[in-house]
């Protein structure tokens, strides 16, 4: 099955991320392609090896598969993704001109919770949490969106379960962006479990007050030192509930921090969701059972690559049943993954 890149929806280090459709289906089905050069795709190759790890949650965006093309004469590594044609819980949040409310906050943190517990529970940790790496996605409950965390070029392997474990290599550097980094991240260079909770702590502060935690910094050394210094502002106006909650999140001691499995236990997300559900989706093994599929296995691709003679027009992989974008998503950069895994074909 052929199919073409429509239009280029952002840019970073690892290469691209454009729109594309199978030409059997044109303005039916879209999927999201990461692509970068052969000879500069080994962190957009690992992204694929950490997505095939992560498949079987719904709150986790899915990999379709991978691909090698040729592109103006160029070898060219795709990375098939679901598309999300609602953007990003950026976008949710800051180009609307409604602050969202506490209950609609705490459905959309309970599915981004549990995506972000299924990473940790397949011994994942994202490092690169932020709205922008949240996928929107409509035809949620109560006409609310559904979220999927997604980009994970910058992730790590959790190879303990000890916070403080400094022998690790990867506690050398901070990674991510610095307006979601815990504490231990910019003063120590820890990257845990816990760095994610924390990024998420801040995240839930943006849903809530539509302003970004340290937002009257000026600079990044300002902002170095107010992340290593003190202790962020939870909002007055939001519940004791909500208050309590983001203390949680945001304690700045991570040895204390609360986990993504006891946060889903919290009155903050069970005032507003189903607590049978919960308890269904974090004891389920790895959230793998009896997930709704959002395409059938028709429409999924293979992906033994060829050459195709037009550089325009690709192999690939397919999403959902939509409609063409109308804004482009800029993804995080930084630094490689210190991750390897020995497995070619990332089929579902």
């Amino acid at each position: 099955m052929y199919w073409k890149k429509l239009k280029l929806l952002g840019r970073g280090s690892y290469g691209t991320v454009s729109l594309a459709t199978p030409l059997t289906d044109y303005y039916t089905l879209f999927a999201a392609v990461k692509s970068a050069e052969d000879d500069h795709s080994s962190s957009l190759r690992v992204e694929g090896q950490i997505l095939h790890a992560l498949r079987g949650s719904e709150y986790v965006i899915k990999c379709f598969g991978e691909d090698v093309s040729i592109e103006n004469g160029k070898k060219t590594y795709n990375l098939l993704l679901e598309y999300a044609t609602g953007g990003t819980l950026h976008d949710l949040i800051h180009k609307s001109t409604m602050v969202l409310g506490e209950s609609e906050a705490a459905y959309y943190a309970f599915q981004i919770l549990v995506g972000i517990c299924h990473v940790h529970r397949k011994g994942f940790i994202h490092c690169d949490l932020k709205p922008a790496n949240i996928l929107v996605f409509p035809g949620g409950q109560h006409g609310l969106a559904n979220m999927k965390v997604a980009d994970f070029g910058l992730s790590l392997r959790s190879e303990t379960n000890t916070c403080w474990d400094t022998s690790l290599k990867k506690c050398c550097r901070r990674r991510g962006t610095l307006l979601y980094a815990a504490p231990e991240s910019v003063v120590c260079g820890i990257q845990d479990k816990a760095v994610d909770i924390w990024a998420f702590g801040c995240i839930l502060v943006e849903m809530l007050t539509g302003k970004r935690v340290w937002s009257e910094c000026k600079n990044k050394n300002e902002l170095k030192l107010k992340i290593a210094y003190e202790k962020p502002e939870i909002p007055n106006n939001i519940s004791n509930d909500a208050k309590d909650f983001l203390s949680k999140c945001l304690d700045r001691d991570h040895n204390w921090r609360w986990n993504a499995e006891m946060l889903l236990n919290h009155s903050f997300i069970t005032n507003y969701v189903n607590k049978k559900m919960i308890h269904e989706l974090i004891q389920r093994p790895f959230g793998d059972a009896g997930l709704k599929t959002l395409v059938s296995l028709e429409h999924l691709f293979t992906t033994t690559s060829f050459y195709y003679p037009h550089n325009s027009y690709l192999r690939g992989s397919s999403s959902i049943i939509t409609s063409l974008p109308e804004t482009n998503n800029n993804n995080t950069t930084g630094d490689e993954p210190l991750l390897w895994m020995n497995f070619r074909n990332l089929h579902i």
